[in-house]
């Protein structure tokens, strides 16, 4: 069985399934009727308050273990009914442009773990795995490939990849990337929310999480008061001007650029993108699954060119 997953800093992503990257771990079940897994002797359950930016995932097991949740969300997709046998796992994984080729064989070991049987309970279900084989690709790419018959059509075209905490640049041509530019700043909206909560706790003496900052964004019913949303929507093309000046250091200007945004932040962003009119051309990749679908559309023209 192939499974698709995008590891990011604020959420993790299938094809089918998003949920956010945090976890709580504990040494007994959840009292609560909430999804949870039992794995090496401690319940692990979903939280919406996201892990803190690990530059290096492999540096504990909270990032297996959402990919424990991953996997065993896309079993039960697919009907695959518990069994004794293990189910072999192809697993397909995805890291930053500039981090890919320093990290991949690291990434790529870290869920391996030289092949073994994997057993845990899902939710009252007996779950048996082994995750045989790891493919890893390169983030934003990815994305620009389900894109890829209208990408081909523009000469030049920059995919800009606004994720939790990195936001991935790359340059195409016809669709193609070209190594010019082929970049991972650490510029992601969890940036940005951080500089508002720790505002807004100055000025207001108010505690924000995410999804507060998220409603005011998007134009969504609030209980937030005038001034708190005021101090957000500032912030928040602040943000986007500060970003725009910093791609423009770096060669890519988006008032003349074809710009082709992706990624979580990029979704969240584009009414203040299109409202702000900074951005000549820009083109919107509207699919948070983007990156894992192109996982898989890689991965299946791989299989399909070497006859396997």
């Amino acid at each position: 069985m192939i499974v698709s997953v995008d590891h990011g800093n604020k959420s993790v992503k299938t094809p089918n399934f998003l949920f956010t990257s945090g976890i709580i771990v504990s040494e007994d079940k959840p009292a609560l009727n909430v999804d949870y897994i039992f794995w090496d002797g401690k319940y692990y359950t979903l939280t919406e308050k996201r892990i803190s930016y690990l530059r290096d995932k492999t540096k504990d097991d909270r990032f297996y273990v959402l990919t424990l949740f991953a996997i065993a969300y896309e079993l039960r997709h697919k009907q695959i009914p518990e069994s004794l046998d293990p189910v072999d796992i192809t697993l397909l994984v995805g890291l930053p442009p500039a981090h890919y080729g320093r990290q991949h064989a690291g990434f790529e070991s870290y869920f391996l773990r030289k092949r073994e049987t994997v057993d845990f309970e899902f939710c009252g279900e007996y779950r048996s795995i082994r995750i045989s084989k790891v493919v890893s690709y390169t983030q934003a790419l990815a994305a620009a490939i389900t894109k890829f018959s209208d990408l081909k059509n523009y000469g030049v075209s920059y995919i800009i990849d606004i994720g939790g905490f990195t936001v991935d640049v790359l340059k195409l041509r016809n669709g193609r990337p070209d190594l010019e530019v082929m970049e991972s700043f650490e510029k992601g909206v969890i940036t940005l929310y951080n500089s508002i909560t720790s505002k807004c706790n100055s000025q207001f003496d108010r505690l924000l999480e995410d999804c507060d900052i998220d409603e005011v964004i998007r134009s969504e019913p609030t209980m937030l008061p005038g001034e708190v949303q005021l101090l957000i929507r500032s912030m928040a093309d602040e943000f986007l001007n500060e970003f725009y000046n910093f791609l423009r250091e770096h060669g890519i200007d988006v008032r003349t650029s074809k710009c082709v945004f992706a990624g979580g932040g990029s979704i969240l962003l584009r009414s203040m993108i299109e409202r702000g009119g900074k951005v000549a051309f820009p083109v919107f990749i509207d699919d948070i699954h983007a990156n894992a679908v192109g996982y898989m559309l890689l991965y299946q023209s791989e299989v399909k060119a070497n006859g396997r």
